[in-house]
């Protein structure tokens, strides 16, 4: 089920984000019992914000958050977005700047598991909060509706 899900992604992701996923810049797959990690190298490095509203627009994706770790620099500017369940596609996308303010790579995760991916956008979070403010942060309540799981 998740080579399935690799290849539909390798499949579709590249018409949607254009800009951001090319296959011939995929590095090493590396996969798990309920996920696989997916590393693209961005071959024309973008602004994060540009980045999301990509995500937002061109790919419908929840935002997680998008992280800025300190205002005196355009470095280590952290995002995370993520498909809604309910398309049936599985997968989050991080992100991060380099020195020059700008996104070199993606890392792309693949769910085979609702139960795997809801606690992992919950574990990303908690590891983000204390590295800096959030610009923007998806709310707790807003993720579990995503994944139907009510109050």
């Amino acid at each position: 089920m998740l080579e399935e899900a690799i290849c539909k992604f390798k499949t579709m992701a590249p018409s949607i984000l254009p800009d951001l996923i090319d296959n011939f810049w995929l590095g090493d797959i590396k996969a798990y019992d309920y996920y696989a990690i997916l590393p693209y190298e961005v071959h024309n490095p973008l602004p994060v914000d540009k980045v999301i509203r990509m995500f937002d627009d061109n790919a419908d994706l929840a935002i997680l958050y998008h992280l800025i770790p300190s205002n005196d620099t355009t470095f280590g500017h952290e995002c995370c977005a993520y498909s809604y369940p309910v398309t049936e596609r599985m997968y989050k996308i991080n992100c991060r700047t380099r020195g020059d303010g700008l996104v070199h790579d993606l890392k792309v995760t693949i769910y085979n598991s609702i139960e795997v991916m809801s606690s992992d956008l919950f574990e990303d979070l908690r590891l983000h909060r204390n590295h800096g403010d959030f610009k923007i942060k998806r709310k707790h309540v807003d993720i579990m509706n995503d994944f139907n799981c009510g109050l």
